[in-house]
């Protein structure tokens, strides 16, 4: 079972859901430890930027603490990027260093906040229960409007397609399970390496190979809604029929930031179907 749409933008869980980023484990302890003693459910504590976008798109939580520079191969300010653009997810920015000192993606992330450390609980509840507030008056407004990207990219989870989060060089930020089957890699070991290095697509009526996948699969996709007559190599003289989708994913400024790129394999009803529309 996926996550229902509705838990995407309502409230009716009525549990002040709170994910933490933090690389300091003390420090992601403590913040535990003040945000229990008041009315917040703690879903997990996290020290990648990578494993926030995971936990974002499987949890949904109401609101993340991130610190700006974490472990991984994804920092705090990147994922946030990704995090706000397809989610809405209000974003508090923490970290140790003099926030003037600190560069001008820090607030084009789309963060509700920055907190400096050290901070104490009175501080950091404040600051979640504005950032709360300042997100339920926003959905709730005329103008607000439900992120299609981001409701595919958390259905994903339970999907029997590929779905593959890329960011504007076409490097894998994210991948659904079944995507993962695919490639018959582990999502952590391709994390911001090209899409290129993984999926090759075939021309079906040529069978030559159709080089550079993000430029000439993902961006056409973009481009013309998809592209026809591709497949993709299983064995020797084997060929699997492919159906693609990209869709653009913008951060809350309107700029462009990736792509949520789509590999549906057809059955044999839909290409005979297809075969027919062309005669």
């Amino acid at each position: 079972m996926g996550i229902s749409i509705n838990r995407i933008y309502s409230d009716n869980t009525g549990l002040k859901e709170v994910l933490i980023v933090e690389n300091d484990e003390v420090i992601a302890s403590l913040i535990e430890g003040y945000l229990n003693q008041k009315d917040y459910l703690v879903i997990d504590k996290v020290s990648k930027g990578e494993d926030a976008i995971k936990k974002a798109i499987r949890h949904l939580p109401k609101i993340i603490i991130m610190d700006v520079n974490l472990d991984g191969q994804i920092d705090g300010i990147t994922a946030t990027k990704y995090i706000t653009s397809l989610f809405n997810i209000p974003v508090i920015f923490i970290s140790g260093e003099n926030i003037m000192t600190l560069p001008d993606d820090v607030t084009s992330a789309g963060a509700a906040c920055l907190l400096s450390k050290p901070f104490n609980a009175g501080e950091l509840c404040v600051n979640i229960e504005i950032a709360l507030k300042n997100d339920a008056i926003l959905k709730k407004s005329n103008n607000f409007v439900y992120n299609k990207t981001g409701i595919l990219a958390c259905q994903s989870i339970a999907e029997l397609d590929a779905y593959f989060l890329l960011d504007d060089k076409g490097r894998i930020i994210f991948m659904n399970p079944y995507a993962e089957h695919m490639i018959n890699q582990n999502e952590s070991r391709v994390l911001m390496n090209s899409i290129n290095k993984f999926i090759l697509f075939y021309d079906t009526k040529t069978h030559e190979p159709v080089m550079d996948t993000y430029m000439n699969v993902v961006r056409e996709s973009i481009l013309f809604g998809g592209k026809a007559n591709i497949a993709i190599k299983t064995t020797k003289n084997g060929y699997r029929h492919a159906a693609v989708r990209a869709m653009v994913v913008n951060d809350p400024f309107g700029n462009k930031v990736g792509t949520l790129f789509k590999i549906h394999f057809k059955s044999k009803a839909e290409i005979d179907v297809t075969g027919s529309k062309r005669r």
